[in-house]
């Protein structure tokens, strides 16, 4: 166990995994927040006298995203509201950026030194907490009445508490992998079966929620354990590959792919059609400014509207069957693409990519081939790969830093079960 002082960093992710619970349950933008508190001792335990590769390639991507503020139409104050007031927050989108990035680094460095085969109680608890969240996922579909009485004191029962409901559920989507790596190591002969229902039960619970993404995600989840038990030495290159690739060519296959569907009049669900209709919209932007991009966050300033594109506005009247004016003022692209390979292009063009790329590719070769990790834990990166691929495709903002810090805990939920399971 890593120790300083007899103290043990398991205990800080113990009670990182004790707050996971209410931070989901109420819209998970805390995570950011409680990231940053478990950095703070990882300072003391990660080794800060050397960086690894993976470490400088995020932070250069980080620090060019900064700097791409410079040129954005999107540049917020460094920071806004007062901390006595209860309302203090970092606004400039670089910043936050970065700070999420060095969070991250110092936690799963710090949990990388965890003992092999110490701090089960650490582990248990972290267990327990994401079972917990798994059957309140499952309870707030099948009572999505109660559940609305319940955050109603506070939360806006029409539009706030169904987004904290949504945004718990995507949370529980990356918290799932850990379960599922858990599942193997502790299940015995029969942890296939419990692996597959486990799968099942979060399958109809996104779908009893409304998670579209989260649904998705169970998919891409048990695609991506099937490419790691088929292919035992190159699985995890396999994945972040195929993510790197789809990255690079977002803007043929999301735009102009998009747009000859949408051309072929192909029947899309309306929330499906929206975003092909946003993604076209943002690989025009991406055209302007292909190198260095529009800056961080511009795409919240694209404000074109359907009444701006006559085509499109035929189609929305057309497949909505409301023509009372509404979609003429309606933004295309409502505040960011809903895509993040797609964002990095249009915002910190091809440089921002090609450091991404190059950052996947350094995660590829850095990680273990599943064949020399215990299986439970080569399980539980595999899913965790599929289960933020999925996210990273349909929905948050890629500046989003409470998605990113939620993700970076999952890691180091994975590495502590690793830890923990794996014979001293």
């Amino acid at each position: 166990m890593t120790k300083t002082r007899g103290f043990s960093y398991a205990v800080v992710l113990a009670a990182a995994f004790v707050l996971w619970l209410p931070v989901s349950l109420f819209g998970t933008q805390g995570f950011s927040g409680l990231l940053g508190l478990a950095a703070i001792p990882a300072a003391f335990f990660a080794p800060l006298s050397r960086f690894s590769r993976v470490f400088l390639a995020l932070m250069a991507l980080s620090l060019w995203a900064a700097l791409s503020s410079l040129w954005s139409a999107e540049s917020g104050m460094l920071v806004a509201g007062a901390m006595t007031d209860g309302n203090f927050s970092i606004d400039a989108a670089g910043i936050r950026v970065l700070l999420t990035t060095l969070a991250a680094g110092l936690m799963i460095s710090a949990a990388l030194r965890i003992e092999t085969g110490s701090a089960p109680k650490a582990m248990w608890v972290m267990l327990g907490v994401l079972v917990a969240h798994g059957l309140l996922t499952l309870a707030m579909g099948l009572l999505p009445g109660v559940t609305l009485d319940a955050y109603a004191p506070f939360s806006d029962r029409v539009h706030e508490a169904p987004q904290n409901i949504l945004r718990s559920a995507n949370a529980f989507l990356l918290g799932l992998p850990v379960l599922l790596g858990a599942i193997w190591a502790f299940a015995g002969k029969a942890r296939s079966v419990w692996i597959a229902g486990t799968l099942l039960v979060s399958l109809v619970a996104f779908y009893l929620v409304g998670s579209d993404v989260a649904l998705l995600g169970v998919f891409a989840v048990a695609a991506s354990i099937g490419v790691t038990c088929v292919a035992r030495r190159q699985g995890f290159r396999i994945l972040l590959i195929c993510v790197a690739v789809f990255t690079t060519l977002s803007p043929l296959i999301l735009g102009v792919g998009g747009a000859l569907v949408s051309k072929a009049g192909m029947p899309l669900p309306s929330s499906v059609q929206s975003r092909v209709w946003a993604w076209q919209l943002t690989t025009d932007k991406i055209v302007e400014r292909p190198v260095i991009g529009h800056g961080i966050e511009a795409s919240k300033e694209w404000r074109e509207t359907f009444g701006d594109n006559p085509e499109l506005l035929e189609q929305m009247i057309e497949q909505t069957g409301i023509d009372d004016g509404r979609w003429s003022y309606y933004r295309i692209l409502p505040g960011h693409p809903h895509n993040m390979a797609l964002q990095l292009w249009a915002e910190i063009g091809g440089i921002g990519v090609l450091l991404a790329v190059l950052s996947l590719v350094l995660i590829a070769w850095k990680l273990p081939p599943p064949a020399e990790l215990q299986q439970s834990t080569a399980i539980a990166t595999a899913s965790l790969i599929g289960a933020g691929f999925s996210l990273f495709s349909l929905s948050y903002s890629v500046w989003n830093e409470a998605f990113w810090a939620t993700l970076a805990i999952a890691a180091a939920g994975i590495i502590l079960l690793a830890k923990t399971t794996a014979k001293p």
